[in-house]
């Protein structure tokens, strides 16, 4: 009799544990995948980014120098209000940055919850198989 529980409880636990590794690879092939999306998103926004920046710069110069020579005799006013203008536009995009930062990613999201799917299901099976061992 001892015979044949032996077998069955290393049987189970070899399947148990093909299982977790069963799990644990797909949720790092999971987790591989949500990290190489969020690397690609981030790359092509800051690319993006940079290429709308430069372009503005150039044209908000080019802007500023185009209204200080039409208003040659007020120059000082056009070049005083711009650069009061572009200050307080760098000022609110300093603030909404920041805030985007602390609001964070929701980077795992789905790893994490597919593990806790994963630990609901291990215990469900552990209670399942407990009474009648």
């Amino acid at each position: 009799m001892t015979e044949n529980t032996s077998p069955g409880v290393f049987a189970s636990l070899r399947s148990l544990l093909g299982d977790v590794v069963d799990i644990g690879r797909t949720r790092l092939a999971l987790l591989a995948n949500e990290v190489e999306e969020e690397k690609l998103r981030l790359v092509g926004g800051l690319v993006h980014s940079i290429l709308a920046l430069a372009c503005l710069i150039i044209g908000v110069v080019l802007l500023v120098a185009f209204l200080a020579l039409l208003f040659w005799e007020q120059r000082l006013v056009v070049l005083g209000l711009a650069c009061l203008v572009f200050l307080s536009a760098a000022v609110v995009f300093a603030r909404r940055s920041l805030s985007g930062l602390e609001r964070g990613s929701g980077l795992f999201k789905a790893s994490l919850a597919e593990l806790e799917a994963d630990v609901a299901s291990l215990k469900k099976r552990g209670q399942d198989e407990s009474p009648s061992a």
